[in-house]
């Protein structure tokens, strides 16, 4: 099968599971948020928060194994799954909007995942992320494509973790600063101490977004992307001379 046609069926899969995700959201949000989703959080029975957690766990699992099937190098499984993640999370908030017609503008604000602790941001900064995956993806297929033994650099693999490491900081900041000026040093310690840490959830309302870590990891992800780009063009230029 062609990458193109690849390419084609992984977008339907993810816009399918993206469905199946914003169905489960909107069971939650009719137990939890009737009156519809806002913070402070809400108390969650503990056994439907593991439950959470294994989804999640779930998902990545899946879109893993599916982004390997059509892959043929470890490369290329990592374009694809980028490809993949970002489908099913721009999908995710484009059903989430026809089911419930939320969010209501780009900066609302959003608990983007549970693992390790909870995400939380505008939903803007999700969406930026996934349209760079996307063009990261569209950069090594392509190449790929044309017959280039794609690989990246160790300068091109430093830039992108050390990009994703500050944006995963800022969506991680909130959660991760109650826990620890709270006492409680790590998730291990916070599963001990379930009822407390409910309870102080119960009263936390985020008040900033690190748009500074954002913005500097985002920044330095699309330079790794141009690097490469710019790197790949010209090898593909010299081979075609």
């Amino acid at each position: 099968m062609s990458i193109k046609k690849k390419l084609v069926w992984s977008c339907v899969y993810g816009i399918g599971m993206a469905l199946l995700e914003a169905v489960v959201v909107v069971y939650l949000r009719k137990l939890y948020y009737p009156q519809g989703f806002f913070f402070p959080l809400k108390s969650m029975d503990w056994n439907i928060y593991q439950i959470e957690v294994l989804r999640e766990a779930g998902t990545l699992l899946m879109l893993v194994c599916v982004s390997a099937l059509a892959a043929e190098t470890f490369t290329t499984w990592f374009a694809f799954f980028l490809f993949n993640f970002a489908v099913w999370d721009i999908f995710y908030y484009v059903w989430l909007k026809v089911l419930l017609n939320w969010p209501a503008h780009l900066m609302e604000w959003d608990i983007l995942f549970l693992i390790p602790i909870t995400w939380d941001g505008p939903v803007l900064c999700p969406l930026l992320c996934s349209l760079a995956m996307i063009v990261l993806a569209g950069v090594i297929l392509t190449y790929y494509k044309r017959g280039l033994q794609v690989r990246l650099k160790y300068y091109e693999w430093s830039l992108l973790l050390g990009g994703a490491l500050l944006v995963f900081i800022s969506f991680i900041w909130n959660y991760t600063s109650l826990m620890l000026s709270h006492g409680f040093l790590d998730q291990l310690s916070a599963l001990r101490n379930n009822a407390a840490v409910q309870q102080v959830i119960e009263q936390y309302q985020p008040q900033s977004f690190q748009w500074g870590y954002f913005l500097a990891g985002f920044t330095i992800i699309l330079v790794s992307i141009g690097l490469l780009a710019r790197r790949l063009r010209k090898e593909f230029k010299t081979s075609h001379t």
